[in-house]
């Protein structure tokens, strides 16, 4: 079993008083050492999980604790912590939701983009969902250093072909959600100029106006990346087709701002990145 070791010195300085006479104590090092062993079993699958932990940094793992899914910097009453839980997976089923993860999702990606922002773990669970009465599901969540995907369990074979299109699409949603979060979501410049965000929003011209939907055109915070969000789901889950035929077409656009911010955020992230974004969208469920 190979274990995969980050530890951190933590110095420790103390000054011993005698008397009048100061002296000053020698440092002393100890070591605190977070640890994950890979592989976790020996299933066939382990082999794969290590090899992207050596290609990414991340940790894809199926036996995780609470602290995993729930930990987070700063406290705070109400918030992930107390609003979500999840259940381990079936392991039956990781091997299967690890080829489905690699490709609708890692494959869209260059190494280098990965390395940079891929979660430090992501979580293999089932039946991810608010601590409520009646709990809301969801297939996957972000928290402060994971990702969480669900369904890792008989409810993956259950689900339809639309239904796991919409588990590719929150996978790059959240993704890029997860990168906002981190303070590392690269916005092309140009787009933030195409919309007037300082402008009230209108609920009959808010395409003309470049926005997506009311909401974001109404938004009074994060006004900007809460749009720059919206396209990102737009394209990543509708084909080029699909979206020539209502938010691009011309009747619809009728200032030719939604169409202008695409082209920008297409080209961009191709240009730099070597990240096809409409690829995503224009692709059925491997």
């Amino acid at each position: 079993m190979k274990t995969i070791k980050y530890s951190a010195l933590v110095i420790a300085f103390t000054l011993l008083f005698s008397g009048c006479k100061k002296e000053e104590a020698a440092l002393t090092p100890s070591e605190l050492t977070v640890q994950y062993q890979l592989p976790q079993g020996n299933h066939d699958y382990d082999p794969t999980i290590v090899s992207l932990n050596q290609r990414y940094g991340s940790f894809f793992l199926y036996k995780f604790g609470l602290l995993d899914f729930t930990y987070a910097p700063v406290y705070i009453p109400g918030g992930f912590t107390d609003t979500y839980t999840v259940d381990q997976p079936d392991e039956a089923y990781v091997g299967k939701v690890l080829t489905f993860l690699q490709n609708n999702w890692l494959n869209y990606y260059p190494d280098a983009f990965l390395k940079a922002n891929l979660p430090f773990k992501v979580l293999m669970g089932q039946n991810l969902r608010t601590k409520a009465t009646t709990p809301t599901y969801y297939t996957v969540l972000s928290n402060y250093n994971q990702m969480t995907v669900s369904n890792v369990s008989a409810a993956f074979d259950a689900m339809t072909a639309a239904q796991k299109k919409t588990y590719v699409n929150t996978l790059h949603t959240e993704f890029f959600n997860y990168i906002l979060n981190r303070g590392k979501l690269d916005v092309p410049a140009e787009f933030s100029t195409v919309t007037n965000y300082t402008l009230p929003g209108s609920t009959t011209l808010y395409y003309a106006q470049g926005y997506l939907s009311i909401t974001n055109a109404f938004a009074t915070e994060n006004k900007m990346i809460k749009d720059f969000l919206s396209y990102i789901a737009l394209i990543t889950s509708k084909t080029k087709s699909e979206l020539d035929a209502t938010v691009l077409k011309s009747t619809t656009d009728t200032a030719g701002l939604i169409k202008k911010k695409y082209d920008i955020i297409i080209n961009y992230y191709k240009t730099k990145y070597n990240i096809d974004l409409q690829a995503i969208g224009n692709a059925g469920v491997i």
